[in-house]
């Protein structure tokens, strides 16, 4: 009976000394993200809200050319996700006029 008692108290001084010590995940392993959100807001005109700034640009004052049978909505929106993963942000979410984006600090 002795020998039992041992072994079970053993095995619970084993197993919270294991569950104390040990997590999941290491707190110093996950990501810090900063985000950004690109919106659209008329025929040219692109708010860009970064973490440093915040942006407004006419992309036809800009130089961009918009091909004529375009939806602009959708093809601005294209526009600027393709020059925000030039600076290495990433899409995370969407819908029709914002978009989302993260990037790792």
């Amino acid at each position: 009976m002795k020998k039992i008692l041992v072994i079970a108290a053993s095995l619970i001084a084993a197993f919270a000394f294991i569950t104390h010590y040990s997590s999941a995940q290491d707190k110093n392993a996950v990501p810090k993200y900063e985000y950004a959100t690109v919106k659209w807001d008329g025929p040219d005109r692109l708010f860009y809200n970064l973490p440093d700034k915040f942006e407004l640009v006419h992309l036809r004052k800009a130089g961009v050319e918009i091909p004529r049978d375009t939806q602009e909505e959708e093809w601005c929106l294209m526009f600027a996700a393709n020059k925000m993963a030039q600076s290495g942000w990433e899409p995370v979410n969407f819908d029709s006029r914002r978009i989302l984006f993260r990037r790792a600090k």
